[in-house]
């Protein structure tokens, strides 16, 4: 039996195997620990370990007229316990509850082995700092702009997420997390993704989004040639916006413990499927300029550099240390997207002003759809927007053509 601390939602204890550390043998309930016993995250006596179902369940009670972004943050937090704690800065930082060698299980919320390429995400992004530039005639930011032809509200898009069984702990059917995402993004003005699992359909994605009049983008994991381009066909006639690959997929635990094959991807065959479709096609997963290039080469509209959010490869190199390179390289070739611990609309600025046509969020949202949907999704987004057209205003930025490196200071 496995007991998780009601106040702070990140102290976990296994009753099979105890706790050596304060004197807990094996097989010792809570109730038969001593009076003096105290969380070593917050504090609390032995009363408030509760077993994952007592805490699960307040996450299933009717929830109140008016949510609020905390409201769903506290049903995430919920639904997800022993997986993620919901922490308010969600960094990979060692001793998060996500974080850790899983010695064989799926990363779920972590990151791939210790977990470092995660963590580093985060400090290679918030290693670079805000100039203000405040006296000057003030303008409300324009925040618009478009991508494969589609006007979107602000430069912010939803990634390509999936596999709710091995790593959310089939918080909800898969078909309902990609709604939430597509369904989500649409309602904001933006474009969702989805991705795909060897644990349900592989097209599932391109059902959700035709569903949503084609509004979205399907992104694969880099399975057999011939599949793949099965499922881009199946993508052009459901009407989507683009397609793309999941290059670095090559290397997830999931799909590999699920004994479904997944390759790495030559030059040519980047081409084969490119050229395949009419649709822009997206290769997900460039952490490289040789990457980078070869993407460029075939013909792909947009280099989507992410490392994964480290879930597939440790003591990797953090997104924002690889950003700038690509993008002054190939930016006049190909739309650049980015990910890369993307928590809030200053994240999505200073993305931006490394060279990013676009930034995506990828765990928050995971999060807001698992806890509410669509309506969670859209709230969180208005949420960055808003954070977004503050950190324009006070670094002087009247369009999105003013945003650059220039704006930045790096530690």
């Amino acid at each position: 039996m496995r007991y998780t601390c009601s106040q702070c939602h990140f102290f976990v204890y296994d009753e099979e195997r105890g706790d050596a550390t304060r004197g807990i043998k094996p097989g010792t309930p809570p109730e038969h620990f001593p009076d003096s016993w105290r969380c070593p995250v917050c504090g609390k006596g032995r009363d408030a370990l509760k077993t994952m179902e007592q805490m699960i369940a307040p996450a299933k009670e009717q929830p109140p007229a008016k949510m609020s972004i905390n409201d769903f943050r506290n049903i995430a937090r919920r639904k997800l316990i022993g997986v993620c704690g919901e922490f308010s800065v969600c960094d990979g930082e060692p001793g998060r509850i996500c974080v850790g060698q899983k010695f064989g299980e799926p990363p779920g919320f972590g990151g791939a082995g210790q977990g470092t390429t995660f963590h580093r995400n985060y400090t290679s992004l918030h290693r670079y700092r805000f100039r203000t530039r405040i006296v000057k005639q003030h303008h409300e930011p324009e925040l618009s702009t478009s991508i494969f032809g589609h006007h979107i509200r602000a430069p912010i898009m939803v990634p390509s997420m999936s596999g709710v069984k091995s790593s959310m702990k089939e918080a909800v059917p898969e078909r309902d997390f990609f709604q939430g995402l597509v369904l989500g993004a649409k309602l904001f003005g933006t474009i969702g993704m989805t991705g795909n699992t060897p644990e349900e359909r592989d097209d599932l994605g391109i059902d959700v989004i035709q569903e949503a009049e084609g509004h979205g983008i399907p992104i694969f994991k880099p399975q057999s040639q011939q599949r793949l381009l099965q499922l881009i066909a199946q993508a052009g006639k459901a009407g989507c916006i683009a397609v793309g690959v999941d290059l670095d997929g090559c290397g997830s635990a999931n799909w590999a413990k699920a004994g479904r094959p997944v390759y790495r991807k030559s030059e040519s065959e980047l081409k084969e499927l490119v050229d395949s479709t009419s649709m822009p096609f997206i290769f997900k997963g460039v952490m490289s300029l040789e990457d980078a290039g070869a993407v460029v080469d075939s013909g792909a509209k947009a280099i989507y550099v992410s490392n994964h959010g480290g879930r597939v490869l440790d003591s990797g190199l953090g997104v924002a240390e690889v950003l700038p390179q690509i993008s002054r390289e190939f930016h006049d070739r190909a739309t650049v997207m980015a990910d890369g611990c993307v928590r809030s609309g200053f994240d999505v600025l200073t993305v931006l002003a490394l060279g990013a046509d676009v930034a995506l969020i990828g765990r928050p949202l995971a999060r807001m759809s698992l806890a509410g949907g669509p309506e969670a999704v859209h709230m969180y987004l208005e949420y960055v927007l808003n954070d977004l057209r503050a950190a324009m205003i006070m670094t002087g930025c009247d369009t999105l053509q003013d945003v650059s490196e220039n704006i930045l200071v790096k530690d």
